[in-house]
């Protein structure tokens, strides 16, 4: 038993939700999230898509200077920003997911989320793979294997 933890764009939600359900993948966990990696959360307004409505919470901080004063409120979308500047964020959102598998599903599950999650920008992700003890269904208390299916 695994645990496979996946952190990918938000754009990229629907269809990693999609390949994986192809996949015969039923649960799974998806959280909102904010991090940074090598970008060192620098990224051009191109690369930010539209993550910038869902997290205004977000403390925004443009180093060019663009006069939206950070928690300001104001709708700001991606062409609220020139294409060829570049802006600094503490942490950029993101989603989290989280399966737990049987070991021989791991590599097909794994490879679902690269097929889904590969554009060759920065910020694609990562995919964790964890060794599980055990996992418990609480309904039923059944324990390790059994409690997945």
């Amino acid at each position: 038993m695994k645990q496979i933890i996946a952190i990918i764009r938000d754009e990229c939600v629907e269809e990693t939700k999609t390949v994986l359900e192809k996949t015969g993948i039923r649960g799974i966990t998806f959280l909102y999230v904010t991090g940074r990696g090598q970008q060192k959360s620098s990224v051009s307004a191109r690369e930010l898509g539209g993550v910038l409505n869902r997290n205004l919470r977000m403390q925004l901080m443009n180093t060019e200077g663009t006069g939206i004063p950070a928690g300001s409120g104001e709708e700001i979308s991606r062409d609220s920003f020139p294409p060829e500047k570049e802006y600094g964020f503490g942490f950029l959102p993101k989603r989290m997911l989280i399966i737990i598998a049987y070991d021989d599903d791991v590599g097909s599950i794994v490879q679902a989320i690269v097929n889904a999650n590969q554009t060759g920008r920065h910020g694609d992700g990562r995919i964790f793979i964890c060794p599980m003890i055990s996992a418990i269904r609480v309904r039923t208390g059944e324990q390790g294997d059994m409690a997945l299916s």
